[in-house]
């Protein structure tokens, strides 16, 4: 088996065949997942390992279904205008010299997908077929509720251990951790007008949402124990040095995103002392792994980026005082 990318490049549609024929296909390939995103033009891509033959025959199909079925053009001036700064802030260079519509491209990925060993994109795929096999029929769907969605999740991150790493720098290791961090981060990228806009409407919903999940959350199921049992192999891999804090990225890539920052994060990627804390901590590492991994998911399941950062407020003010959380 090789690792295989098929990317279809076609415009963001509410109903396609595509979408038909590759549901089925996630639940059959046990080694392939999916994403949706935006370099080089709307386009899904499917990622795993495959058999030469197998890789060959879903991107002969796929091909079939985009000829027979093209997707509406859009304009790429407006597309790369709607992307730049998002391409600039994720640091994603090139990403918009090009960009492709009702096209098909397929690689063997032989450099690991960007991960530093196999053990590092083995655990990446992983954690992504956890997600696949919770979500995988409700991708695309219109009437995911982000609610529902914290309500799967919250008892994960309720479960993961928590401890003072530096009561001096209020740094913490938990579950809702960098769900406040992400949070701050939104609201540090926002206008003192839109920052309070935000603050006084996440503090309307939350007052009436937190009560609900108090009642409605369910304590365990089997996509909760999938979710452990991640946690308890990234514990695995930080004790066999396989990955740590900043991985798949190096120090330096990370550090290039510090101008970015809030003081806080800036504070922890600067002083060496408070690195030491986080870099083999196994609660902060899950959080990074699964987060981004479910972050993609979220855009296949048709969540706004507002409603993400809702889902940070929502579940940061289970465990911070709302000082904390209002940043």
């Amino acid at each position: 088996m090789n690792f295989y990318e098929i990317k279809i490049f076609m415009n963001e549609v509410d109903n396609h065949q595509m979408y038909d024929w590759i549901k089925p296909l996630m639940k059959e390939k046990e080694a392939l997942s999916i994403k949706k995103s935006f370099e080089n033009g709307y386009h899904i891509s499917l990622f795993g390992f495959l058999y030469p033959e197998e890789a060959k025959a879903i991107y002969d199909k796929c091909q079939e279904l985009l000829e027979t079925y093209p997707t509406t053009v859009y304009d790429t001036n407006e597309f790369i205008n709607k992307y730049r700064k998002v391409a600039d802030l994720s640091l994603k260079e090139g990403v918009l010299d090009e960009i492709y519509q009702n096209k098909m491209e397929i690689k063997k990925r032989e450099d690991l997908y960007g991960f530093q060993n196999k053990e590092q994109l083995h655990l990446f795929l992983k954690i992504n077929k956890v997600f696949d096999r919770h979500y995988v029929n409700s991708y695309w769907e219109k009437d995911n509720n982000i609610l529902s969605i914290i309500k799967d999740v919250f008892p994960f991150f309720s479960f993961l251990p928590d401890q003072t790493l530096s009561k001096e720098f209020a740094l913490y290791s938990n579950g809702f951790t960098s769900h406040l961090s992400h949070y701050l981060g939104f609201l540090h990228s926002l206008s003192n007008e839109d920052k309070n806009k935000v603050i006084k409407r996440f503090n309307q919903l939350g007052e009436r949402d937190k009560e609900m999940l108090h009642i409605e959350t369910a304590v365990e199921n089997e996509f909760v124990t999938e979710l452990k049992m991640i946690y308890e192999d990234i514990c695995k891999s930080i004790d066999n040095e396989l990955l740590n804090f900043y991985s798949p990225k190096s120090k330096d890539e990370i550090s290039r995103k510090v101008e970015h920052s809030t003081q806080r994060h800036k504070l922890v990627l600067e002083n060496p002392a408070l690195n030491q804390l986080i870099i083999k901590d196994p609660v902060l590492i899950t959080n990074r792994w699964v987060l981004n991994v479910f972050y993609e998911k979220l855009v296949l399941l048709n969540i706004k980026p507002l409603e993400k950062f809702y889902m940070n407020y929502l579940l940061s003010s289970f465990r911070y005082s709302k000082e904390e959380v209002y940043g």
